[in-house]
């Protein structure tokens, strides 16, 4: 059987990935005013590895979401991020406004607009949040999180804690990015069941708390 190698982590992403965009320092600068969106979905289990359709079909199961609902239950990635991003755009002088809206990649409009040379640009269209919300900047973050389990076939090779943050400041006038990057950790996991999926809950916190230190450190530094 033909197989197909993939890596499913940024499964809802990869279609809307978007070019390393580095934040300029005279970014800080100017005053604005920046919502701050999060788009995280609840945690779930991801593939990689080289597998054919039958093999994706025989390792579908739910053997993780037993302990998949106990992280969903103790790490919230969605209220950590809104808290940090909004504690480090306002010690930099920005106004911020926390957007809680539902984003769907299936449904939302992509951006079709004029494109100027040299300037990178957002794939959706979040210019309806400016007057909406009257604010300058969109930082706009999708997040993943849970378990990256890595196949050969029907054969499981791995198991690692996992979180992936795809980042973006989009100037909302138009929708050129400020800023974009992709932030991905991963954590090995061994005895992943024990003391009721203790570990594999700490080694997901630890995933995350590492992808929030390289926000922090390095994409809004």
């Amino acid at each position: 059987m033909k197989k197909l190698f993939f890596v499913f982590a940024a499964l809802s992403l990869l279609t809307s990935c978007l070019p390393k965009v580095a934040l300029a320092p005279e970014y800080w600068n100017k005053p604005s005013k920046v919502g701050i969106l999060v788009n995280a979905t609840p945690p779930a289990k991801y593939k990689e590895g080289s597998q054919g359709l039958l093999d994706m079909a025989v390792t579908s199961g739910d053997k993780y979401q037993e302990a998949l609902n106990l992280i969903g239950e103790k790490i919230h990635p969605k209220e950590e991020l809104i808290a940090m991003y909004s504690e480090i755009l306002q010690s930099k002088g920005k106004e911020i406004v926390i957007i809680d809206e539902k984003f769907d990649p299936k449904t939302a409009t992509k951006f079709s607009g004029t494109k100027a040379e040299g300037k990178k640009y957002s794939r959706y269209d979040f210019s309806d949040l400016k007057s909406k919300y009257n604010v300058d900047e969109l930082l706009f973050v999708d997040v993943n999180h849970g378990f990256m389990i890595s196949y050969y076939g029907m054969i499981e090779t791995g198991k690692m804690a996992h979180t992936f943050l795809n980042t973006s400041l989009i100037n909302l006038s138009d929708q050129s990015l400020v800023m974009s990057s992709l932030n991905m950790k991963n954590v090995a996991l061994k005895k992943w069941k024990d003391n009721n999926y203790e570990s594999s809950i700490q080694g997901v916190r630890s995933s995350l708390d590492q992808a929030k230190e390289e926000e922090k450190n390095i994409n809004l530094k």
